[in-house]
């Protein structure tokens, strides 16, 4: 059964295309063992920052999940990505990185990634509202 070590640390962080700053919303999500918290910004200016304890059923799933995305390779889209949205997705564990994704989303470029990466990320998501409720737009 696939495992993250108590020290692990999964970092997960949606990057928003450039849009006006009352619009942009950009997510970064920090899980480990014991808690699991979100900050939500606008070009760096912090709109919320959440911290919950990480239930263990949420850990778990984590873990057991985590074969769904380890080894993925990203597209790098031909055209380039301007305009775009981006995660990264990084995971540490036992003293290694064993998840390093930095895919950009357009054009249908690594759309696939894209789907796997939220349904895997999602029980942790969940702990939160909402962005729209946590920074709703025009703040």
């Amino acid at each position: 059964m696939p495992s993250l070590d108590d020290d692990a640390v999964i970092t997960y962080a949606f990057h928003d295309s450039s849009v006006p700053p009352r619009y942009h919303r950009s997510v970064t999500l920090t899980v480990t063992r014991q808690t699991a918290r979100m900050v939500v910004d606008s070009y760096g200016t912090v709109l919320a920052d959440e911290t919950r304890e990480t239930p263990d059923a949420v850990w778990r799933g984590l873990a057991e999940a985590l074969p769904t995305i380890e080894g993925r390779s990203v597209e790098v889209p031909a055209q380039g990505c301007t305009g775009g949205t981006r995660i990264d997705v990084f995971v540490d564990t036992g003293g290694s990185r064993v998840v390093d994704l930095r895919p950009e989303f357009c054009g249908g470029a690594n759309a696939d990634l894209r789907d796997l990466v939220r349904t895997w990320v999602a029980p942790a998501l969940a702990l939160f509202p909402p962005v729209s409720e946590l920074a709703p737009e025009g703040e």
